[in-house]
């Protein structure tokens, strides 16, 4: 497991979907939790014990990992019961996203095609204030 995809990978979709803190929180405290397991498949973690250590309640908790199984981001089976616990398992990026092309203008100093005016450090915007 790349611990640096998944970062990405989480602020990318967070960008998308505009996660709230406790569902960023629980996200973080299930790669802490699958990482101290040394990246087993699943991982198993009472909802009682999630919610104190994630300081959020056990609704926060359902719908907060509700969003991240639709983000793509987690899978999880529900516990029920007191016994049975709920069983989690991070989903690794489906490709590595791709970055936007940003409109970037590089000046060319053989051929000066891109120079907006004569004198160096001159902007030429034209308003009649240049």
């Amino acid at each position: 497991m790349n611990l640096f995809k998944l970062l990405a990978n989480f602020w990318r979709v967070d960008e998308q979907k505009n996660f709230s803190g406790n569902e960023t929180r629980l996200y973080f405290f299930l790669i802490y939790l699958a990482n101290r397991s040394f990246w087993s498949e699943w991982i198993e973690y009472p909802n009682d014990r999630m919610t104190a250590n994630a300081n959020i309640s056990l609704q926060v908790l359902k719908s907060g990992r509700e969003r991240l199984k639709e983000a793509g981001l987690l899978d999880y089976v529900s516990g029920g019961g007191h016994r049975v616990k709920t069983k989690y398992r991070i989903l690794t990026p489906k490709s590595d996203p791709k970055l936007s092309s940003y409109n970037i203008n590089t000046k060319d100093k053989k051929s000066n095609n891109k120079s907006n005016g004569k004198r160096k450090g001159f902007v030429h915007t034209g308003s009649d204030f240049d």
